[in-house]
């Protein structure tokens, strides 16, 4: 109480030096920046039980938009709070003192975490380094809720409310985290890691809908310890209904999808004391593998099937977004040469990394799946997969995703990768069923002019690189000046 009594004299001899309504403009500032703290938690809210994704019928990732923007609004509030009480402490002598009392070193620290959390989300940041910026995203944004509470009292309604909010949703989230059984594995002659978790009849996951994804926690070699700490999305690249299994592919990057690699490497050369699964090609390591989801926007796609024309592109691993859908649509239609309403268009640097959707016979596969042993539903039009580069050594397995310290084993093993991606490159020289291979970059601006002059109402579902979505949008932007009704997704993910 002396604390306040204190400051409201400090601000009663303040404004005889500033304007009479200097104080009340700053107070505001801090007031209203917190009041929105709990609405920009709700934006955040991954889980679909949020109220704001009920009332918006939009799913976490395209609500991230108005979670960023809220979010820079209230950094902007907060900054002037505090810039505009310095200014008052200093043009009213009062800094020294000020400085030491406990409600401005607590609004100081507020501050400080704010400036941080809002670095670390530029956009550089995330690219540079997805894993700094989410995890102290998801740490200050916890941390941050004490020094709120003990710089002034009349923000503590909010920071109970955002109390509530935090704690429905680690329990909605925890609510969505279950523990499946799966294997995991590299593809030959490739950096992509693949992991395949088979469902039983009566599992939940059946149901889960082409395009959605899930959040992985990172397996361990002994047991699995399920944490809510999951920060990679990893999309469905099954259906599951059909092919009565979780299909997941990521590339090889670093943090989780490195992690996952190396994990691998170690199962797959033995001595890892975990259960195997024998199969035809060998015994394969089972591990437990906890999945948080399923999320995504794709159950809200419209109908497909009311377009005259469906067009699917997908760069690199982004058809483990679009295949699903692809698959799903093509079996409703069953089109034929003659008349395809659908067209999907795949470009990847080497034929191996479709190895995935396209392999005749895997390990792992379920005799209950009904493909036609290419990865896609009988009577579905074939895929035009562009390979971007020629293989050979070039394209070969680079040394630095080999295993083991000793140089002849290090080689060993590489000899043995490249040897099974000629392989892979001399069965897939022929198009698989499902698949029409071409080689060099598609020439998106002539495709989509092929796909449009036979429709007014078309689709446009993509996700790929920015570069290649970039090309198709401007394509695209030609004809729905020219009057033709059509719906664009572009699936991306990250902040």
């Amino acid at each position: 109480m002396v604390r306040q009594s204190n400051h409201a004299n400090f601000e009663a001899e303040g404004n005889v030096l500033t304007h009479p309504d200097y104080l009340h403009l700053t107070k505001r500032f801090g007031q209203i920046g917190a009041s929105q703290l709990p609405i920009h938690y709700l934006l955040a809210m991954r889980a679909p039980y949020s109220p704001v994704q009920w009332l918006t019928r939009c799913s976490h990732e395209q609500l991230k938009v108005s979670h960023q923007v809220l979010g820079r609004i209230v950094f902007l509030l907060f900054a002037l709070h505090g810039v505009f009480y310095f200014n008052f402490f200093v043009l009213s002598g009062f800094l020294a003192k000020r400085i030491k009392d406990w409600d401005v070193i607590w609004g100081l620290i507020s501050l400080i975490l704010f400036s941080t959390i809002s670095t670390t989300a530029l956009a550089f940041v995330r690219r540079r380094n997805y894993r700094v910026f989410y995890i102290s995203h998801i740490a200050i944004a916890n941390i941050i809720i004490l020094p709120l509470w003990l710089h002034v009292s009349h923000l503590r309604i909010f920071v109970y409310e955002i109390i509530l909010v935090e704690a429905l949703h680690i329990a909605f989230r925890a609510l969505r985290l279950k523990t499946h059984q799966g294997t995991i594995r590299l593809l030959p002659g490739t950096n992509l890691v693949q992991l395949r978790i088979p469902l039983e009849e009566g599992n939940s996951a059946l149901k889960w809908r082409p395009g959605q994804h899930v959040y992985l926690s990172r397996p361990w070699m002994k047991g699995l310890r399920p944490s809510l700490y999951s920060p990679n999305p990893f999309t469905i690249a099954s259906i599951p209904s059909l092919d009565k299994e979780l299909l997941l592919v990521a590339r090889t990057l670093g943090g989780n999808t490195k992690y996952l690699a190396d994990l691998a490497r170690t199962l797959a050369q033995g001595g890892s004391g975990v259960p195997m699964l024998p199969t035809a090609g060998g015994d394969i390591p089972i591990i437990p593998i906890a999945l948080e989801g399923p999320y995504g926007a794709s159950t809200r796609l419209p109908d497909l099937s009311d377009y005259d024309r469906v067009l699917f592109v997908a760069g690199g691993v982004g058809a483990t977004f679009i295949m699903p859908l692809y698959r799903s649509i093509s079996n409703l239609h069953d089109p034929t040469p003659s008349g395809t309403k659908i067209r999907c268009i795949w470009a990847v640097q080497k034929l191996a990394d479709t190895q995935w959707a396209f392999s005749t016979s895997s390990p792992e596969d379920t005799a209950d799946a009904e493909t036609d042993g290419s990865g896609l539903l009988h009577g579905a039009s074939a895929v035009e997969v562009y390979v971007t580069r020629p293989s050979g050594p070039s394209q070969q397995v680079d040394r630095s995703f080999a295993v083991g310290e000793d140089d002849d084993e290090t080689e060993g093993i590489e000899m043995a990768e490249n040897e099974q991606l000629l392989s892979m490159e001399e069965q897939m020289d022929k198009p698989k069923k499902g698949m029409v291979i071409k080689s060099g970059r598609p020439k998106l601006d002539a495709i989509v002019d092929d796909v449009f002059s036979k429709g007014m109402r078309t689709a446009v579902i993509c996700c790929g690189p920015k570069r290649l979505t970039g090309d198709l949008k401007r394509s695209v932007e030609v004809w729905v000046k020219k009057g033709h009704e059509v719906f664009w997704w572009d699936e991306t993910f990250g902040w």
